[in-house]
């Protein structure tokens, strides 16, 4: 089994040395780090995956004030928490990131901004985690056809099922499952966003009472806290109670 991450993040840096800096000083805080060294390709990793946190060394180039507004205008990452890597601490005020980093990157510098960072990540991991998850689910269409499906993951805004059916894009169905322990069972309205023909469906969740959202919120934050490594649990905890002081 792979070690649980709190978050993911694209360092875009052709450096070496800055890179094994920053992906050690990530993986003590259980960031795990994809590593691209130069912008295009950066570019395209951005349109296609979700990063809770994206370095980018500003040694790349003038065309890294684009890449900071492409961050900003995709769907998956436009709130994802920026770091810049910069050798010049005058410039360090002018950029449109959360944190900066100055060159030559200090492991200790490092830890202190990802732990200062940590809050953020963890909680933009949260709103887009999928729990592996194999249960059944009953699926309606309309308010005739029941189809018995099964779940492959779910999210707070969504799950895929395996189902011998084939679902439309853009249907609306009803769904009904129960959580693990859990004694009564969630029903919400979802919209069928994919469906390969393959047995495979994607829905999107379109409404559902607010407690049932609570619930499902509080199931998958505890499935995320059960598998935190302890040193990052506690600092967690420790900042979560600062900020509420």
């Amino acid at each position: 089994m792979s070690p649980l991450i709190v978050g993911r993040s694209l360092v875009v840096s052709s450096d070496s040395t800055t890179v094994e800096q920053l992906t050690n000083g990530m993986r003590q805080f259980a960031i795990s780090a994809d590593v691209c060294p130069d912008l295009r390709k950066a570019t395209i990793l951005i349109n296609t995956r979700k990063f809770e946190a994206i370095v980018i060394d500003l040694s790349l180039g003038q065309n890294v004030d684009d890449f900071f507004g492409k961050v900003r205008l995709s769907p998956s990452n436009r709130n994802s928490v920026i770091f810049a890597i910069s050798g010049d601490e005058e410039l360090a005020p002018r950029l449109p990131a959360n944190f900066v980093i100055t060159k030559p990157v200090n492991p200790e510098i490092v830890g202190s901004m990802f732990k200062a960072a940590l809050g953020l990540i963890i909680r933009d991991y949260r709103r887009y985690f999928r729990c592996p998850m194999v249960i059944p689910v009953l699926i309606t269409i309309g308010k005739k056809a029941q189809i018995q499906c099964e779940m492959v993951n779910i999210s707070e805004g969504g799950m895929a099922i395996r189902t011998a059916a084939i679902f439309h894009s853009g249907a609306v169905v009803a769904c009904r499952f129960k959580l693990p322990g859990q004694a009564n069972a969630l029903e919400m309205e979802a919209e069928v966003c994919w469906c390969d023909y393959k047995g495979r469906a994607g829905l999107q969740f379109r409404s559902m009472l607010e407690e049932q959202r609570i619930r499902l919120q509080t199931w998958l934050s505890e499935k995320i806290e059960q598998g935190i490594p302890d040193p990052v649990a506690r600092l967690f905890e420790r900042r979560a109670r600062s900020a509420e002081c």
